[in-house]
């Protein structure tokens, strides 16, 4: 009797997770032709043969879909796994609705690419939840671990007052955030923004999380203030939101989060951009379903429609630029922002596997896949750690995959140095 019971909730949950996702396409779908009316200049267009290319994507919704709710736990306890849905949902399924719309490369085979990408997703998921690769840990006592971080510390806002001064545009930053910015970027070099990033997007947080895992409540004002003082430099609105949500992130992830609260809670923002569109709120449209939906598999597209015709980059405006020539002169992020939006001023930022495309096509699709396996399989191998603190030094560097290189959201972003702090991280701390 309680077997039947069972079966039946199980069989309703897997009901309910096909009627949410086939929702969120169709709003999705719904988002995008409402785009053409209001954001002409965001490229967003209708070719012809919609039914053809709706046939051909017709196979990967179905496995996305069977992938979700087969292969991935129904509880969520780990950061790999919850990584992967939110990859399958939203990158994956946009790019399907996408290209689906537009046709954008269809003439340069770019349903190879999307199907590339999907079956990296679906052999990600088997990885992380049906193999278990362990990586061999390194034991160190907690009095090391945090001689570690504080040396690390002192030795980062040594380093950003040594080159940039005290900062003195705390309350002009929040005042001209882009002014500040600006004469943050003309002043600062390579190591000082890689210091900004680390210290706002990893160490902080990570401070704020302890704070809170051993409930000294009256210290939790340290991380706050020094993140405002990397605020001063850099004007970095979103290492506040990180610096919030990252603990809150590590707590989700300490008790578990049911599958089907995220699937309802994607379906849930995208009713809240038609809504917003209906009502002609349209800042909050334009938040959810283009910015962080619909666009950046436009951007993506976009990248595979241009680097299929011309030149790759062979990663020669990275530190292989001694051994590899830019040809283009210019930032590939703003160089495609000029050629496809006519702005050279913006930073048209592209997710992982387009940027990987853009440096070596396929094949470095399928290498760069092979380096986020690793980074999935060195998460995996500490989240038997405390969890909370775990996700915590992670939040910002995973976040940064969804709409950033790999490469950069590694180094630039704070992943690698956040790896390395999880990995070397005691169990017992």
């Amino acid at each position: 009797m309680i077997d039947e019971i069972y079966d039946r909730q199980s069989k309703g949950g897997k009901m309910l997770s096909v009627a949410l996702y086939l929702f969120i396409i169709a709003g999705l779908t719904i988002g995008y032709i409402c785009s053409i009316k209001y954001y002409k200049s965001f490229n967003f267009i209708i070719n012809s043969g919609i039914l053809k290319r709706g046939l051909i994507m017709l196979p990967l919704a179905v496995a996305v879909a069977y992938t979700i709710i087969f292969l991935l736990p129904n509880r969520i306890k780990g950061l790999t796994s919850l990584y992967w849905l939110l990859f399958l949902v939203l990158s994956i399924t946009p790019l399907l609705v996408v290209y689906t719309m537009s046709g954008l490369g269809e003439s340069k085979n770019s349903e190879i690419l999307i199907y590339t990408i999907t079956a990296i997703a679906i052999i990600g998921v088997i990885i992380v939840n049906k193999m278990d690769f362990k990586i061999p840990q390194i034991t160190i006592s907690p009095k090391t671990f945090w001689i570690f971080v504080i040396a690390f510390m002192v030795i980062g806002y040594s380093y950003l007052i040594y080159k940039l001064g005290f900062p003195t545009n705390i309350f002009e930053s929040f005042k001209d955030v882009y002014a500040v910015r600006l004469n943050y970027r003309n002043e600062a070099g390579r190591f000082v923004d890689y210091f900004v990033q680390w210290l706002g997007n990893i160490i902080n947080p990570f401070i704020l999380a302890f704070l809170i895992y051993k409930k000294k409540y009256k210290l939790v004002f340290i991380p706050f203030i020094l993140q405002i003082i990397l605020y001063g430099y850099a004007a970095y609105k979103s290492q506040f939101a990180v610096l919030i949500l990252a603990p809150f992130f590590g707590m989700i992830l300490k008790y578990g989060i049911k599958r089907s609260f995220v699937e309802k809670i994607m379906a849930l923002a995208v009713v809240l951009g038609l809504v917003a569109l209906y009502l002609k709120k349209l800042s909050i449209y334009l938040l959810v379903i283009i910015r962080i939906f619909l666009w950046p598999s436009l951007i993506a597209l976009e990248y595979y429609d241009f680097f299929w015709m011309y030149p790759k980059m062979l990663l020669s405006q990275s530190v292989l630029g001694h051994f590899f020539k830019n040809i283009y002169n210019m930032d590939p992020n703003f160089y495609m922002a000029t050629v496809y939006y006519g702005r050279p001023d913006m930073r048209l930022n592209v997710t992982w596997y387009g940027d990987a495309y853009m440096n070596f096509g396929i094949a470095g699709v399928i290498l760069f896949s092979i380096l986020l396996y690793f980074i999935m399989i060195v998460i995996k191998s500490v989240e038997n750690k405390n969890i909370f603190l775990v996700g915590t030094i992670l939040f910002g560097g995973i976040m940064s995959l969804f709409n950033g290189p790999i490469l950069t959201t590694l180094l630039t972003n704070g992943l690698g140095i956040g790896l390395v702090l999880a990995y070397l991280m005691p169990k017992k701390l």
